[in-house]
């Protein structure tokens, strides 16, 4: 009987090994390669986004310095341009955008104002915001208190409020910020700041470079920011009177704020208790907000142009993708 050689049993066994070996490393670059390709693509496809929301601001900005012109920043809901969709093709997707009046925000950086009378009012007016979503109000006294800690330069915790002793206790822990929030969506860190009370709080607050008060537009304030207009006559103005007087506008605003001022609701109010200079008819502050679809893929974009009057707009603040 024939026996087979040992060492060419072995030999083939050595081949089979070189085989495999040689398989799984084709197979290892192959995995590389599409990986590679795919991350290539999703980065062009980022790049090529991108450059689409640059277009759109260059689009807002033309737009904006039109309206701008046509109205002198004299705004109402009915004005040509303001908060209506624009979709703009492109190869593979699309750009939709939109512009609206960005006035009309409590600007969160106001509680930190250099000036002590001027921060005291603005966290006046921030406790009445939060009053309005029932919050009662010592409670709304300590997260405005936490608020203003978390955004003043100094380490002093006010009542109510928080400083690193209570954000060095968490897990993971952490500092408070002690300078101005970048968006509201900050807040997410500062302490009493739900989920829920963000959501309500959104429609009303923005974060601006600033620390002073935005002033409001009363011919683009939206009934469902009243609050924000209750807040400037120091609570003497009922919500439900606010919310009326902003759905009872006529249709082309106010022309001044001394015609707004005297409306029956508004005429009765105690000097002491208007902040007529923080109610204005004119805009110099737009907001853009839109996405980019390219591809299957969706990349968020938003901008704050300031256009004042006689100048060319500018944008002050940008973000490209999710916050």
């Amino acid at each position: 009987m024939n026996r087979s050689d040992p060492q060419r049993g072995a030999a083939l066994l050595s081949i089979l090994f070189i085989v495999a070996a040689l398989a799984v490393a084709a197979l290892i670059a192959t995995m590389a390669i599409t990986q590679q390709t795919t991350l290539a693509k999703a980065a062009s496809r980022r790049a090529d986004a991108g450059w689409a929301a640059y277009s759109a601001e260059a689009v807002a900005l033309s737009a904006i310095a039109e309206m701008s012109s046509v109205t002198n920043g004299q705004l109402t809901p009915l004005t040509t341009g303001l908060s209506q969709p624009v979709v703009l093709p492109l190869r593979g997707g699309a750009v939709s955008m939109q512009v609206s009046d960005a006035s009309n925000c409590f600007n969160v950086n106001a509680l930190a104002n250099p000036d002590e009378g001027a921060a005291t009012l603005a966290r006046l007016s921030w406790a009445s915001l939060l009053s309005d979503l029932d919050i009662p109000a010592t409670e709304a006294n300590g997260l405005t208190n936490a608020l203003a800690d978390w955004l003043d330069a100094d380490a002093n915790t006010r009542q109510g409020g928080a400083e690193d002793g209570y954000y060095l206790t968490l897990s993971p822990a952490y500092r408070a910020a002690n300078q101005s929030m970048d968006s509201p969506a900050e807040l997410a860190s500062v302490m009493g700041y739900t989920k829920a009370l963000r959501e309500a709080l959104a429609p009303m607050i923005c974060a601006r470079p600033e620390s002073q008060m935005v002033r409001l537009n009363i011919n683009t304030l939206r009934p469902d920011q009243a609050s924000l207009l209750r807040a400037t006559y120091s609570e003497a103005l009922s919500l439900a009177t606010a919310e009326r007087i902003l759905m009872d506008r006529p249709d082309t605003g106010w022309a001044s704020v001394a015609e707004f001022e005297a409306l029956p609701d508004i005429r009765t109010i105690p000097e002491g208790q208007k902040r007529t200079d923080a109610l204005s008819t004119i805009s110099t502050t737009y907001l853009v907000e839109g996405q980019t679809t390219l591809d299957g893929g969706s990349w968020p974009f938003s901008f704050i142009i300031s256009a004042a009057s006689g100048a060319e707009p500018e944008t002050i603040w940008r973000r490209l993708g999710e916050e």
